[in-house]
């Protein structure tokens, strides 16, 4: 299943055509066109990942594909049939680019005694990654994920700058599709989770996650659950020790009292701050204000299942 998905979301890419990637493929800068009905219909239904209608009417078909599959050449030859059927071309170029973990074992031609079809099978790694980097499309650089890195940190980094400067309401569908990427090369998922981590990096918490999609993430499962979940109970934890030290330094049970009110306060503020990034002065002052014990937890708890500011408030 998760196959699938990672299929699904990598096609998606390709609804934002990488314009890098294509001109690597070609060899050349091409003006081309996105067909966007790529639904090709004969006996069964086939849907390309990507059609394009280059400007000396070649048309350009790509197909992405994560495992080593033996008929390949055949659904190859499926869709050249299709395509050259609906759209009459000039010329067909067809390319299959594969994004698997597995060395490339795939066949690039059907052989018969009389006749050879062949289609340009291309393997991510042995694209030049700081090519697709340098790109000032997005698509080319989050796709310059599946190349061999050289420079995983530079990588990641240089991604994540240009998400957290996309269109805030396309930050996590950009981010969903980085993550996806980690699953297939390993040697990046440590750098995210490394550099999400640092203290100053805020992005993944104001993204609104669901419970699903954090445990389907482990990246994000590590950095926003266990190792928030670990904080909000030291915090608590370190409230309750506060406020013990407090009480039996004025020997009194209502410094302790005080010092678990304290605690647990900024307990709330902490969490509400990692999760979400920031704390309006009027909430913190809200806060500030209760004293009921009881309260405070339940409201820590919903902080820490809440999803955003609203389910809190």
């Amino acid at each position: 299943m998760e196959k699938i998905k990672t299929d699904l979301l990598l096609k998606h890419l390709f609804k934002n055509p990488a314009t890098k990637l294509i001109e690597i493929i070609l060899g050349k800068k091409v003006n081309w066109q996105l067909l966007q009905d790529s639904d090709l219909k004969i006996v069964k239904t086939r849907e390309a990942d990507l059609v394009v209608k280059l400007e000396d009417n070649t048309i350009l078909h790509i197909e992405i594909q994560s495992t080593n599959d033996p008929s390949m050449p055949y659904r190859m030859f499926e869709y050249f049939y299709l395509i050259t059927d609906k759209y009459k071309p000039k010329d067909l170029i067809q390319v299959c680019i594969y994004i698997g973990k597995e060395p490339l074992k795939m066949s690039d031609k059907i052989q018969f005694s009389d006749w050879t079809y062949r289609y340009r099978l291309i393997d991510i790694k042995d694209i030049p990654c700081k090519e697709l980097i340098t790109s000032q499309n997005i698509t080319d650089k989050l796709l310059a994920g599946l190349c061999k890195i050289e420079d995983p940190k530079f990588y990641v980094e240089n991604v994540i700058k240009e998400i957290k400067n996309a269109n805030p309401k396309d930050r996590k569908e950009l981010f969903t599709l980085f993550l996806e990427i980690s699953k297939i090369r390993n040697n990046i998922e440590e750098e995210i989770r490394s550099y999400i981590r640092q203290e100053d990096f805020e992005m993944p918490i104001t993204i609104e996650w669901t419970r699903e999609e954090i445990e389907s993430y482990p990246v994000l499962r590590d950095v926003l659950k266990i190792g928030k979940e670990e904080g909000y109970k030291e915090g608590l934890q370190q409230g309750l020790q506060q406020g013990l030290k407090e009480g039996l330094e004025q020997g009194v049970q209502q410094g302790l009292q005080k010092g678990l009110i304290e605690g647990l306060r900024q307990s709330v503020i902490d969490t509400i701050e990692l999760k979400f990034g920031y704390v309006e002065d009027d909430l913190r002052e809200k806060i500030n204000q209760i004293s009921d014990i009881k309260q405070l937890k339940e409201l820590l708890r919903k902080v820490i299942i809440a999803n955003s500011l609203n389910d809190i408030v």
